[in-house]
C-alpha cells in the first residue's frame, strides 16, 4: 500500500495574516478577541464562479460589456458582411448553400422606406407590454393600487397560456442539443431523441407530467455518465427552469381573471377584459406573422446556418455565441432601455445602425412640473465610405436637442447642414432647440450617455 502522504505545514492563504495566538482558556466556549483580517478580495472567487455559469467569455461579462461598447451589434453586422465577402473568394464546394447564404444576405439589408416598418416590427418584439389589454389593466392599477398582487397573477396567467408552445420547443431543442453531445452513448442519446420527438408531439402538453418524470430521470443518469462535460451540465438547469415554466393548471387563467373582475367597476367594463383577454390570447395563438422583423428573422437564419456548416464557422472571427448574447442583450436587467438593429442599403451604400432608447429619461431635470416624458434616444452607425458616427437625441414635449460625432473631417459638412436638420424636424411638427456637431473623439458607452442605466452587482459585499 502506497505510503499516507503527510503534511508537515498547514496551507495558509497570502491574503490572510496570521497572528500569534495566544493559548485559549478552555472555560471560554468562544474566543472572539483574535479576528483574522482579510487584506484583499482574491482575484478569482469562486462565489463569483458559482453564479457566472459561462465563465469568462460569455455571460454577466459579455453583456457587462455591452454597456460599455454600445455599438456591438452593428460590428457584428460588420463582420458577417465581411464573412460573405470572403464566402464570395472561396471555391464553391457546395453550390446550394453558398447560394442560399448569399441569398440571406442580400435580402439583409433594407431599403431607407422600410426602416420605419422594421422599427415597429422590432419594437412590437422587444415590448410584448403594449396594447389595448395592457392599457386597461395600466389604468385599472391606477385606479386602485390595492390590486397590484392580482394583476400580477393575472399577467403571469397570461404569460402562461401564450408561452406553452415556447416551453416545450425549448426543452425540446435542449433535448436535441443533449443527444447530440453524447453520441458516443447509443443508449443515452437514443433516450434524448425520443424524449425530444415526444415533445414535439400534438399531444405533448397532455402528456406533460409524464414527459417531466422521463427527463428528471434521464438527467440523474446523465449526470453519472462519464460524458456529463461542463458543456452538458450548463444545458440542464435551463432546461428544467422551462420544465418550471410549463402552465399546466387549466383554470389557472379563469381563476386569475376572476380575481381581477371582482375589483372592475360595471358590467361592461367586465365584459371589456373579457374580451380583450380572450383577442390577446387569440392573437398570440395565431403568430401575427406580419408583426416579424424582417432583419432579425433572416439574422437567425444567417446565425443557424454558419453554426451547421463547419467550413462557415471556421471563417467567422467572431463567436456565434457572443453574437446571439448580443442580438438577445436588451432589453434585461443589464440595459433596460429599447434596442434596434437596422441595416441600411441607400444607393449601393451600406449602413449599419443601431438604435439605444431610453421612454422615459429620469436623469434629466424638468425644467416645469407639467412637462412631458424626457425620451432619450443614441443612434450608433457605420456608414461604408465615411466611418463611424453617434448621433443623440433628448425630446421633450416636442423639442429636441440633438448631437452629431463624427469622423474629423466631415464636421465642416455636417455643421453647415444644421439648418437643413431644423427644416425637417419642424416639417415633423418638432423644434430643433439646439443643433451641435463635434468631432467623435472616442466611443462613448452606454453610461456615459444613458446617466441612470443601472449597474448589475454580482457576489456578496462584506466588510470586517
Amino acid at each position: 500500500m502506497a505510503d499516507i502522504l503527510k503534511v508537515t505545514s498547514p496551507m495558509i492563504s497570502k491574503n490572510v495574516i496570521q497572528p500569534n495566538k495566544a493559548a485559549q482558556d478552555p472555560s471560554i466556549p468562544f474566543d472572539l478577541q483574535e479576528i483574522s483580517h482579510i487584506v484583499k478580495n482574491p482575484n478569482s472567487s469562486e462565489l463569483l464562479g458559482q453564479h457566472n455559469i459561462f465563465q469568462k467569455e460569455a455571460g454577466a461579462a459579455t453583456l457587462m460589456n455591452l454597456i460599455k461598447d454600445p455599438d456591438v451589434t452593428v460590428n457584428y453586422l460588420k463582420n458577417i458582411y465581411l464573412l460573405e465577402e470572403i464566402i464570395n473568394l472561396l471555391p464553391v464546394n457546395n453550390k446550394t448553400v453558398t447560394q442560399e447564404i448569399r441569398q440571406l444576405f442580400q435580402s439583409l439589408l433594407i431599403g431607407p422606406e422600410a426602416i420605419v416598418d422594421e422599427l415597429k416590427k422590432q419594437e412590437y418584439s422587444s415590448t410584448l407590454f403594449q396594447g389595448p389589454l395592457f392599457e386597461f389593466l395600466r389604468n385599472l392599477y391606477e385606479e386602485k393600487p390595492g390590486i397590484k398582487s392580482e394583476i400580477a397573477e393575472l399577467l403571469k396567467a397570461v404569460n402562461g397560456e401564450v408561452s406553452r408552445q415556447d416551453v416545450l420547443d425549448s426543452v425540446g431543442n435542449s433535448l436535441e442539443y443533449l443527444a447530440e453531445q453524447l453520441k458516443p452513448s447509443q443508449n443515452l442519446s437514443g433516450k434524448l431523441s425520443e424524449l425530444a420527438a415526444a415533445f414535439r408531439r400534438q399531444d405533448a402538453p397532455v402528456d406533460f407530467q409524464q414527459l417531466k418524470t422521463q427527463v428528471l430521470a434521464i438527467v440523474k443518469e446523465l449526470e453519472n455518465s462519464i460524458l456529463y462535460t461542463p458543456q452538458v451540465a450548463r444545458v440542464i438547469p435551463n432546461m428544467i427552469y422551462n420544465l418550471s415554466r410549463f402552465q399546466d393548471n387549466p383554470s389557472y387563467l379563469q381563476e386569475a381573471l376572476l380575481n381581477v373582475l371582482v375589483h372592475v367597476s360595471g358590467r361592461e367594463n367586465k365584459d371589456l377584459l373579457k374580451t380583450l383577454v380572450r383577442e390577446y390570447l387569440s392573437d398570440a395563438y395565431r403568430g401575427t406573422q406580419q408583426r416579424r422583423s424582417k432583419v432579425m428573422d433572416i439574422l437567425a437564419d444567417i446565425i443557424s446556418k454558419q453554426d451547421r456548416e463547419t467550413q462557415m464557422s471556421s471563417l467567422n472571427g467572431e463567436k456565434i455565441e457572443k453574437i446571439i448574447t448580443s442580438l438577445l442583450s436588451s432589453p434585461c436587467n443589464y440595459t433596460p432601455l429599447l434596442h434596434f438593429v437596422i441595416p441600411v442599403d441607400y444607393e449601393g451604400m451600406k449602413s449599419f445602425a443601431e438604435l439605444w432608447i431610453d421612454p422615459d429619461d429620469r436623469d434629466e431635470p424638468k425644467e416645469r412640473e407639467d412637462e412631458g416624458r424626457h425620451i432619450h434616444m443614441l443612434i450608433t452607425f457605420d456608414i461604408q465610405g465615411i466611418g463611424q458616427m453617434e448621433a443623440e437625441f433628448m425630446v421633450i414635449d416636442g423639442r429636441i436637442r440633438f448631437q452629431l460625432f463624427c469622423p474629423e473631417r466631415y464636421t465642416q459638412v455636417f455643421q453647415s447642414l444644421a439648418p437643413e436638420f431644423r427644416d425637417i424636424a419642424q416639417e415633423k411638427g418638432y423644434l430643433m432647440t439646439d443643433v451641435r456637431v463635434e468631432k467623435l473623439e472616442k466611443v462613448r458607452s452606454l453610461m456615459d450617455v444613458f446617466k441612470t442605466l443601472p449597474y448589475k452587482r454580482t457576489g456578496v459585499d462584506v466588510k470586517i
